[in-house]
């Protein structure tokens, strides 16, 4: 079975998502800054919704555009979104967070990962920032933390290859790879080449 997760902008598009067979979906504001939470009545009503229709819903936890690095006020801010979430009973959240350096910030994300708990946790597509010889132990320290997933677009130059690294690294964790912005023409042959199953994207698919 393939899944492409749709990532929405906000509620408006949610009811047209579901009905057109999504069973999990990622909701956002702002995806033209790469994506900032939503309100918390958005977040309520969303949570809600999805519920109703027996469908997953993922949220981004971002206070603003960009990931290097965030500061102790938006950290705060992430963490009350988070408590904010998970006493709503959404199902799971999108994170991330990096160092000045591009490698991932661990004071960063232990409160983030605390106050997520009973949540599944996706690191965002700032993992693709993280430089390829610190990958490895980002994503050792993920496992540990208990991330489900992490979404990759994958290198420009190379997206399979990168998503292959990616896959054996996340795979001898216990992590699942999730490409994300994969064309729906090429999905089935991406998911046959990685052995994956999940994708995140703007379209849905499922088999």
């Amino acid at each position: 079975m393939l899944l492409v997760e749709p990532l929405l902008e906000n509620y408006a598009t949610l009811p047209a998502a579901i009905q057109a067979g999504a069973k999990r979906v990622a909701l956002a504001d702002n995806l033209a800054v790469g994506g900032t939470t939503v309100s918390k009545g958005t977040m309520a009503e969303a949570t809600r919704y999805a519920h109703e229709h027996q469908v997953s819903l993922d949220l981004l936890i971002a206070p603003r555009g960009g990931v290097s690095p965030y500061n102790d006020v938006e950290l705060k801010i992430m963490e009350a979104d988070l408590l904010e979430a998970q006493q709503l009973g959404v199902d799971g959240v999108i994170v991330g967070a990096l160092t000045a350096q591009r490698q991932l910030d661990q004071e960063a994300l232990r409160p983030l990962v605390a106050a997520a708990g009973g949540m599944s946790l996706t690191l965002s597509t700032a993992f693709d920032q993280i430089r390829p010889q610190d990958r490895g132990a980002a994503i050792d320290w993920l496992g540990v933390q208990g991330f489900d997933r992490i979404l990759s677009v994958g290198a420009a130059t190379d997206r399979l290859a990168d998503w292959t690294a990616t896959q054996r690294l996340a795979a001898s964790a216990g992590i699942a790879l999730v490409p994300t912005n994969v064309p729906a023409d090429q999905v089935s042959a991406v998911a046959e080449k990685l052995g994956v199953h999940e994708f995140l994207g703007t379209q849905t698919l499922a088999k």
